[in-house]
């Protein structure tokens, strides 16, 4: 069956850690766009987070974007699905994490994003980490009151390292457990709805474009790509390391040494252009 969407996640896959295109990446992706295949971003940003590679990749307004791990759906751009925490699950996450020492939590709002920092954690370390990813808080909270409970897409928390984000796991509270818990990379713990994640967010799309799971490539790299890859029937895990995260049996893994072209390398594969 004739692939109509690609599906692509930003980080680590698109881009990497500097938020860079690779030439290959972006040659292969707009060849794919010349022959008339959809784009779909799926990714754990936020709006303002895919400004560079919508511009660089000459991505119009009217590209799909899954934004904040399934979150938000935009269609030209219209929001066209919602799954928010409630208010509830807002405030037990921001009442946790914002009394662990050295955690940064950061609520995502559907265009802003808001920032409370722990010590001993460094904010200007924390704001520089957030820079790479084109997040630049709206409001930097002293207190934790003042971070907003209503309307929260995701929330992600920030340590040093991730042996810190594997303890705040293992210490997470009984009744929050049904949310959405994942990382995106070690450091960084993602918080979403209960039937929140980016599998469902593709689902939702391609429901509304009237494309089969059949007709879709998926591409990415991370814990919270593995349900859009286990969605769409021709899926591609970009990988960095020989450290591999147990994937569905239909997903091919990209050979050594294509980190930062793995797009380029799936699009070469199954499209054939």
């Amino acid at each position: 069956m004739t692939i109509k969407l690609i599906a692509l996640d930003i980080d680590g896959t698109v881009v990497d850690g500097e938020n860079n295109i690779s030439p290959a990446n972006e040659e292969n992706i707009k060849k794919a766009i010349n022959h008339g295949i959809k784009i779909a971003l799926v990714t754990g940003r936020h709006r303002k987070g895919v400004r560079k590679v919508t511009e660089v990749l000459n991505l119009g307004p009217e590209t799909a974007l899954i934004l904040n791990n399934g979150a938000l759906i935009y269609w030209q751009g219209q929001i066209v699905w919602k799954d928010f925490l409630t208010e509830d699950e807002a405030d037990g996450v921001i009442k946790f994490s914002t009394k662990i020492p050295g955690v940064a939590t950061t609520i995502f709002k559907q265009e802003d994003v808001e920032l409370h920092c722990n010590l001993p954690l460094d904010r200007e370390w924390i704001l520089d980490k957030l820079g790479v990813f084109e997040i630049t808080p709206k409001k930097i909270a002293e207190k934790p009151e003042e971070l907003t409970r209503e309307n929260v897409a995701k929330i992600m928390l920030v340590t040093e390292s991730g042996d810190k984000a594997l303890e705040i796991y293992k210490i997470w509270p009984q009744k929050l457990s049904h949310l959405k818990r994942s990382r995106s990379y070690p450091y960084l713990c993602e918080i979403n709805s209960s039937t929140c994640d980016k599998g469902r967010g593709l689902k939702m799309l391609c429901e509304k474009l009237g494309i089969a799971p059949e007709e879709v490539l998926a591409v990415g790299d991370g814990e919270t790509d593995i349900p859009m890859l286990n969605y769409a029937k021709n899926a591609v895990f970009v990988r960095h390391s020989d450290d591999l995260p147990k994937l569905p049996p239909h997903v091919k893994v990209t050979p050594k040494g294509y980190h930062d072209k793995g797009v380029a390398w799936a699009i070469e594969n199954y499209l054939k252009l």
